[in-house]
């Protein structure tokens, strides 16, 4: 598909960057990989979907989603490709939640962008939190961001400030 800027689309899917804040969402993976040892993941508004595809290494199983029908069908096929046995792709949108997912630990990143989702992602957080699911989040520091990450706050279990490139991307791990 050949993507032309107008007012519909943008200059490039936005699901087919890998942007800094999966980097750094992953990379904390790698360094603590118990939040996600023998554990079932679900990645929203995954894009590509890295810190998925990484934690498969380690995870009892990772659903990876993404809202973008496009962004779905090429982490399938990246599954294919790598012959990853214990991940497999949905369309998901968070907006829409299914109830009948069973996972335990969701991954999310750079996911804090628009403020017209603050309210439905703070809400789909809070009823995660509240079913006694841990989220990982990371999300780079943006004025139009911290009255959401503030929300936040009161579930902190741990706060990491890290540096991609020239960008500070905050790691948050989220439990009740």
């Amino acid at each position: 598909m050949i993507y032309e800027q107008n007012e519909n689309k943008s200059a490039f899917p936005y699901w087919a960057k890998i942007w800094p804040a999966a980097f750094v969402l992953t990379e904390f993976i790698a360094e603590n990989p118990y939040w996600v040892s023998n554990k079932k993941i679900l990645e929203l508004a995954a894009g590509i979907g890295l810190p998925s595809l990484y934690s498969s290494h380690f995870a009892s199983s990772v659903i990876c989603s993404d809202y973008n029908e496009e962004a779905v069908l090429f982490i399938k096929e990246n599954i294919s490709l790598n012959k990853i046995c214990n991940m497999s792709s949905a369309i998901i949108d968070w907006n829409q939640m299914p109830v009948e997912l069973e996972w335990e630990v969701l991954l999310m990143s750079d996911i804090n962008y628009n403020p017209n989702d603050f309210e439905v992602l703070l809400e789909l957080m809070h009823s995660c939190l509240t079913m006694g699911k841990t989220i990982l989040l990371s999300t780079p520091q943006r004025l139009a961001g911290r009255s959401f990450i503030e929300a936040l706050i009161p579930y902190c279990h741990l706060n990491e400030e890290r540096k991609f490139k020239k960008e500070t991307i905050n790691v948050l791990v989220l439990k009740k």
